[in-house]
């Protein structure tokens, strides 16, 4: 049986050098989240957020603090995925060689190769495209490629660090929604983080807001509506969304002592 915390962040702090000075990214950072459910982290830019999220795909092992998922430290290449800002696509390969290559560089047979990576084109919509570049596709169809190839490797964490940012508001929401079916579908842990409150309450069970950097979780607010689609609009949908952005501009006020 999982454990109840799937991700668990205790006193994580994080330094780095700086032109010869020691610079804090991360301070004292907690948090936890069960296993199969949704989180966000929201917070001001250079807060922290993109070194937590390199700490937990094992890219960044210079930490201290204890960081767990599953019981187990983090590792690159591990059951975690991590997709991009920028979505990470390779411009020189087609669709159909960027989904493939987590699972060449994990060495799988060619036949698995195949049948995994037509299985998850195919069900993501994107089969058609397989044999397009980069630069061909739209923004929505880039991030469809980008979550084929995370998907594809089976992972039971999935990190994504603003993904959605570069999207027009309807293409954004159309893949909040396509999020939102693949997480009713496999039942996976995510962690997204981003600046859009209303993305924030709308796909995330918790939300962790970070302070300004250094980096701590100055706030967790449960957030049982997320996972419906007709959410939108709703009044206590809203009524999240104020709570969240009066609470945002407070502490930005309290950081800057106006």
């Amino acid at each position: 049986m999982p454990t109840v915390d799937y991700l668990s962040i205790k006193s994580l702090s994080v330094n780095y050098l700086q032109r010869g000075k020691t610079v804090t990214a991360l301070n004292s950072v907690d948090l936890a989240l069960s296993h199969g459910k949704t989180g966000v982290i929201i917070g001001p830019s250079g807060c922290g957020k993109s070194t937590l999220f390199n700490v937990l795909a094992g890219l960044n092992t210079q930490y201290s603090g204890k960081v767990l998922i599953d019981d187990k430290i983090p590792r690159g290449g591990g059951e975690t995925a991590l997709i991009l800002q920028d979505y990470g696509l390779l411009p020189w390969k087609t669709v159909w060689d960027n989904v493939t290559l987590g699972l060449q560089l994990r060495k799988k047979i060619p036949q698995e190769i195949q049948t995994q990576t037509e299985t998850m084109l195919d069900k993501l919509g994107l089969l058609p495209l397989a044999k397009r570049y980069p630069a061909q596709l739209s923004g929505g169809q880039r991030q469809r490629v980008a979550i084929a190839r995370a998907l594809v490797l089976e992972p039971k964490l999935l990190l994504m660090d603003e993904p959605f940012s570069s999207l027009d508001a309807l293409t954004r929401e159309e893949i909040q929604d396509f999020l939102l079916e693949i997480w009713q579908e496999t039942q996976l842990t995510i962690l997204l983080i981003t600046h859009n409150i209303e993305e924030a309450v709308f796909l995330g069970q918790r939300i962790f807001v970070m302070s300004p950097g250094p980096g701590q979780i100055i706030q967790v607010v449960e957030n049982e509506m997320a996972g419906d689609y007709d959410l939108r609009g709703k009044v206590p949908f809203l009524e999240k969304c104020n709570f969240l952005r009066s609470f945002l501009h407070r502490r930005e006020k309290y950081a800057a002592g106006v």
